[in-house]
């Protein structure tokens, strides 16, 4: 059974999900989703994570969202492939990058624009 949602459960439903993203210290954009960021070239650093199951280096970004006032500093990390992409606009100047996300898990890829 399918339950239409009113408005004001789907705009709890907003709310909860905006809080979530305000108290994460990780940016995590969903399939889809296209987000500008600030990225600080002096605060980069390769991490070890683990992703199903398996151990590799990634490169975590501090970023800040440039339309929040308080400039929260959060992270972001990618793969070495997707890394050197952001690296490249970071070495040419671009330190606002547009991120656009599609797929997910191993499909995940990324497109990157100066923002």
């Amino acid at each position: 059974m399918t339950l239409e949602l009113s408005e004001r459960a789907r705009e709890n439903l907003r709310r909860n999900e905006e809080s979530r993203k305000q108290q994460s210290k990780y940016v995590k954009p969903q399939s889809g989703e296209k987000i500008v960021l600030h990225f600080d070239p002096e605060k980069i650093e390769p991490v070890e994570m683990e992703f199903e199951g398996k151990k590799s280096i990634r490169y975590q970004y501090t970023v800040t969202d440039p339309s929040d006032t308080n400039q929260t500093e959060k992270y972001i990390t990618f793969s070495k492939r997707f890394s050197e992409q952001v690296d490249t606009l970071l070495r040419e100047g671009h330190s606002i990058l547009r991120v656009h996300r599609i797929g997910a898990g191993k499909d995940t890829v990324y497109m990157f624009t100066p923002g």
